[in-house]
C-alpha cells in the first residue's frame, strides 16, 4: 500500500477520534456534509470532482454517483439518527443480504433503493451509509445471481472501519473500485458458470466442409487465375495497367458515412507532420517529379491501413507510373511481410536483403575483392602513405598482410561498408539509388518505430531515397510521442480504393486470362478444363455483382476497406465447400438471368473451411454471444454499434464519439463497466468499431472517442436479420433459458434449421424483454419481425420446391 493507503488511515484514526466527542442527531444533509463527506474525501482517496450529487433520473435523485474512468458506486445516504441494529460479530464482516432483509427491515428498505438507482443506471456498487455505519453491495452482477441473494459488506460502526480498515480501503476507495475488488470480496467462488454452448456437443467442431472434385479443381484453379498469375514477372506490367485502382476514391456501399470515409486518417493526424495524399492533385502527389527531387534527406512514408494497397501503389509506381524513373535507376524492394522470421536484427534483415538483391539483380558482390579495393581505393592510397610505406619497401609480403588486414577490418563493419558501397556504386554508374521497405505494417508498433529510425539514418547518411510503409496510428502515436516526434518526415497517406472497382478490374483480368485474351503457357489439358468451368463461374459473378447490389455491399463493408480481404471473401466463394458451384456453372449458360443470391455468399464467408460456424475462423461476428450469465449481454454489441452509428453521424467531421459518452448509454441500459469495457475491447478485436489509437480498452478513457466501422456498421444493421447468420451462430451461443436448451439441437434438413432459428429468435426475444431500459437506436423486436418474414419467405420456398410436402 501507498502513500494515500497510510494518510487515510490516520485519517480515519482522526475522524474515529473526533467522532467520539461530537456524535449527535445530524439531518440528512448535514450527515452528508460532517460524515459522509470526511469518510470518502478523507479517508477513501475519493476526489470531489469524481463524485456527482442528486444525479437524476426521471423523478429519482441518487445522493452520491462516484466515478473513477466511468460510474462505479451509488451512495445512499441516511441521516445519522437511522441507527441500523447490525450484526457485531467480528468474525463474520460478509452478511447474506436476504438475512439482513428479514432482521433488519428499516436496512432492507434503504437497500432497496441504493440498488434499484445503481441498476437503472448500469452502476455495478452500492453502499448505504449513515456517516458511522456503512453496508456495500453489488447492485448489478452478470453473473447469474440476483443482488438480494448475495452478500453485502458490513461495517457497524467508524471503529470497525478503523480496526478492518485495509478491507474497507480495498473495497470502496478510488483505488479500489478502478479494480472492482468489491466484486472479488463479495463474489469470489459464487460466479455462476455459462453453459456450454452447442458447439461443445458436436464430435469434431469446427469440422472441415469436404469438396467434390469439381469444387477442388474450382479452388485450384481460382487461386493460380486470381492470385499466382497476378504476381507473375511476365504479366505484371499488364495487369497493372488493367487492374491498378486509385487510392482515396470513396465506396459507394459503405454503411457509414461519406464524410467519415473522407476523414479516415484525419483524427490520427494531430501533429505538425505534412500529409498528402499520394493521388493529390495539387502536383504534390508521388510521381517522377518527386523522385527526381529526392525530397531532400528523410524517408518518405506511405502511411495507410493494412490492405488498402500500398503494394499496389508501388508496384504500380515502379512499373507504370515512373518507369523511366526506375530503369536509370537501382531499385530495392525489402519485403517484411513475406519474412516469417526476421533476422537477429531488423537492421540486419534489411543490411541481407539489400546485399542479396545487389548480388542477383544487378550482378554486384559487395565483398568481392575487386569491388572492395575500387570501394576503398581512395583509402588505400592513403594508407599507401602512411606509416606502412617503409614496410612495402623492407618487407612487400608484410605489407600485403597489413593491407588486407586493413580491408578486412573494413568489411567486419557491415553497415559502414554497405553505404561506402552505394555511393561508389552512384558514382560510378550516375544512378539514383531508391529502397522500398514494404508491408511493414503486419509487424508490430515497436519494430515499425526502429524501422523508421533505420531509414531516417539511410536516408540522411546513405545515398539512397527510402520509402516506408506504415500504419496510421502507428504514425500518430509515434508523431506524439514517439521515435518520430523528434524528426519531420514527409508522409503520404494511402486511402482505399473502390473496392467495388478493384474486384470489377480483378475478374474481368481474371476472364482475360481465362478465355485465352492473354495468353499463358500451356498448363495441360485438366486445367483447361478448369479453365473453362471458373471462366463460366467468373462471368456469373461479374453478372451478380453488377445486377445485385446486396453482394458489393456485403463485400464492401466486412471488408472494411481492406482491399487484401476483400479479394480473399471473393477467392473463398469460387471453390467453396457451402457452394453448389456445379449448379452454377451448368444453369448460368442456360440462364444468363441468373444471380448468385446473397445467402449464398454469406454463407462462403461465414463458414470459410469449417464445416461449422467458428469465430476463430470466420471473418464474421457473434453479435450476441455472452460472456457472463446476464442475458441482457445479447444485446450489448448491437445495442453499443447502433448508439455509435447514430451518434457518429452527428458527432463532426470524424465520426468519433467521445467514450465516456458511449459508457453513459450503456450505464443507462443497465450495463456495468467490466461489460462496457470487455465489449468495446472485442469489438476493436474484431474490427467493429475502432478507437483512437487502436487501444483494446478504454479503462482510462479521459479523452479517448470512439467509432463504429462498416464492418460494425453490415453487422447490426444487416446481419442480425439474416437467417444465414442466425442459423451460422446459434451454435457459437450459450443459450441460458435451460428448457429451450435442450430444444437448440446439432440439425442439417432446412426445415429443421428454419424451426431452430426460430426458436433462437424467440430466445433473444425473451431476453430482450428483459432490459430495464431500451436503447434509442436499437430495437430488437424490429429486427426479430424482418427476421420471422424471412424465414416465411424461406418456408414458402422449400414447401414450393417439395411441392407442398
Amino acid at each position: 500500500m501507498g502513500l494515500q493507503y497510510e494518510e487515510g488511515r490516520q485519517r480515519l484514526h482522526e475522524f474515529v477520534r473526533w467522532y467520539s466527542n461530537h456524535a449527535g442527531g445530524r439531518n440528512e444533509a448535514t450527515t452528508r456534509l460532517h460524515l459522509i463527506d470526511r469518510l470518502f474525501f478523507d479517508c477513501l482517496g475519493w476526489l470531489r470532482e469524481d463524485a456527482t450529487l442528486e444525479e437524476a433520473d426521471g423523478q429519482e435523485y441518487a445522493d452520491y454517483t462516484f466515478s473513477t474512468s466511468r460510474r462505479v458506486l451509488i451512495v445512499e445516504a441516511k441521516k445519522e439518527g437511522t441507527y441500523f441494529e447490525l450484526p457485531q460479530r467480528k468474525e463474520r464482516p460478509q452478511y447474506s443480504i436476504r438475512g439482513l432483509y428479514r432482521e433488519y427491515r428499516a436496512l432492507g428498505t434503504a437497500l432497496d433503493q441504493a440498488i434499484s438507482y445503481a441498476q437503472k443506471r448500469g452502476v455495478p456498487y452500492a453502499v448505504v451509509a449513515n456517516g458511522h455505519q456503512l453496508v456495500a453491495v453489488l447492485a448489478t452482477r452478470t453473473d447469474g445471481i440476483a443482488p438480494q441473494s448475495g452478500d453485502a459488506l458490513v461495517f457497524t460502526s467508524l471503529a470497525a472501519m478503523a480496526d478492518r480498515f485495509l478491507e474497507l480501503w480495498r473495497a470502496l476507495s478510488k483505488e479500489g473500485m478502478q479494480d472492482n475488488r468489491l466484486t472479488a470480496i463479495l463474489a469470489g467462488s459464487r460466479t455462476a458458470l455459462l453453459p456450454g454452448k452447442l458447439a461443445a456437443e458436436i464430435p469434431g467442431y469446427p469440422g472441415f466442409k469436404n469438396r467434390n472434385v469439381f469444387q477442388v479443381d474450382l479452388q485450384v484453379v481460382t487461386e493460380l487465375v486470381l492470385e499466382d498469375m497476378a504476381r507473375a514477372d511476365a504479366l505484371e506490367t499488364r495487369f497493372l495497367q488493367d487492374c491498378y485502382c486509385p487510392s482515396g476514391a470513396l465506396s459507394q456501399c459503405s454503411l457509414v458515412s461519406k464524410r467519415i470515409l473522407e476523414t479516415r486518417y484525419a483524427a490520427l493526424f494531430e501533429s505538425d507532420a505534412p500529409i498528402t495524399p499520394v493521388n493529390a492533385r495539387d502536383g504534390s502527389a508521388v510521381g517522377p517529379e518527386v523522385l527526381a527531387k529526392s525530397l531532400s534527406k528523410r524517408p518518405i512514408l506511405l502511411v495507410g491501413d493494412v490492405g488498402v494497397g500500398k503494394t499496389m501503389f508501388i508496384r504500380h509506381l515502379m512499373r507504370v507510373d515512373a518507369p523511366q524513373v526506375f530503369s536509370d535507376a537501382l531499385t530495392f524492394y525489402v519485403d517484411l511481410g513475406s519474412r516469417a522470421v526476421l533476422a537477429d536484427t531488423l537492421r540486419t534483415a534489411i543490411l541481407d536483403e539489400l546485399t542479396g538483391q545487389l548480388r542477383a539483380l544487378y550482378d554486384i558482390d559487395v565483398e568481392e575483392s575487386s569491388f572492395v579495393r575500387g570501394v576503398y581505393n581512395v583509402d588505400l592510397l592513403r594508407f599507401g602513405k602512411g606509416v606502412h610505406a617503409e614496410l612495402r619497401e623492407v618487407d612487400p609480403t608484410g605489407y600485403k598482410k597489413e593491407e588486407l588486414g586493413f580491408l578486412i577490418a573494413r568489411l567486419a563493419d557491415r553497415p559502414e561498408h554497405l553505404r561506402r558501397s552505394l555511393e561508389h556504386i552512384q558514382k560510378g554508374r550516375r544512378k539514383q539509388i531508391i529502397l522500398f521497405v514494404d508491408n511493414l505494417d503486419q509487424r508490430t508498433d515497436d519494430i515499425q518505430q526502429r524501422a523508421f529510425l533505420i531509414a531516417h539514418e539511410m536516408a540522411d547518411h546513405w545515398p539512397v531515397v527510402v520509402f516506408l510503409s506504415l500504419r496510421p496510428e502507428t504514425f500518430a502515436r509515434s508523431t506524439r510521442g514517439g521515435v518520430l516526434a523528434g524528426y519531420h518526415p514527409k508522409a503520404f497517406t494511402i486511402s482505399p480504393p473502390r473496392i467495388d472497382r478493384v474486384l470489377l478490374s480483378r475478374l474481368e483480368f481474371a476472364k482475360k486470362l481465362t478465355s485465352g485474351e492473354i495468353l499463358v503457357d500451356a498448363l495441360g489439358g485438366r486445367a483447361i478444363v478448369s479453365f473453362a468451368k471458373l471462366d463460366t463461374m467468373l462471368d456469373a459473378f461479374l453478372h451478380s455483382l453488377q445486377g445485385n447490389p446486396d453482394i458489393v455491399e456485403c463485400i464492401d463493408n466486412v471488408s472494411g476497406g481492406n482491399v487484401r480481404l476483400a479479394l480473399d471473401l471473393t477467392r473463398s466463394f469460387f471453390g467453396s465447400g457451402h457452394v453448389d458451384t456445379q449448379k452454377i456453372v451448368e444453369l448460368f449458360p442456360t440462364s444468363r438471368g441468373y444471380r448468385i443470391p446473397l445467402h449464398e455468399f454469406l454463407r462462403a464467408i461465414t463458414y470459410g473451411d469449417c464445416a461449422y460456424y467458428d469465430p476463430s475462423y470466420s471473418v464474421i461476428t457473434n453479435l450476441v454471444d455472452l460472456h457472463s450469465t446476464d442475458r441482457r449481454e445479447h444485446f450489448l454489441l448491437p445495442c453499443m454499434l447502433a448508439h455509435l452509428l447514430a451518434m457518429g453521424s452527428r458527432a463532426g467531421d470524424d465520426g468519433f464519439v467521445d467514450a465516456a459518452g458511449v459508457f453513459d448509454e450503456m450505464q443507462s441500459l443497465g450495463y456495468v463497466p467490466e461489460q462496457i469495457d470487455r465489449g468495446i475491447a472485442h469489438a476493436v478485436e474484431r474490427r467493429l468499431m475502432t478507437t483512437m489509437g487502436h487501444a483494446q480498452s478504454v479503462e482510462d478513457h479521459g479523452g479517448r472517442r470512439c467509432r463504429i466501422t462498416s464492418v460494425g456498421a453490415y453487422h447490426v444493421r444487416k446481419l442480425l436479420s439474416k437467417f444465414t447468420y442466425l442459423d451460422a451462430i446459434v451454435v457459437n451461443t450459450p443459450i441460458l433459458d435451460l428448457e429451450l436448451r435442450t430444444r437448440i439441437k446439432d440439425v442439417s434438413a432446412i426445415s429443421q434449421r428454419l424451426e431452430r432459428c426460430g426458436l433462437f429468435c424467440d430466445y433473444l426475444s425473451a431476453s430482450w424483454q428483459q432490459m430495464s431500459a431500451k436503447s434509442q437506436h436499437f430495437d430488437w423486436d424490429a429486427v426479430a419481425e424482418d427476421l420471422r418474414a424471412e424465414l416465411c419467405e424461406i418456408r414458402e420456398a422449400v414447401d414450393g420446391r417439395n411441392g407442398g410436402t
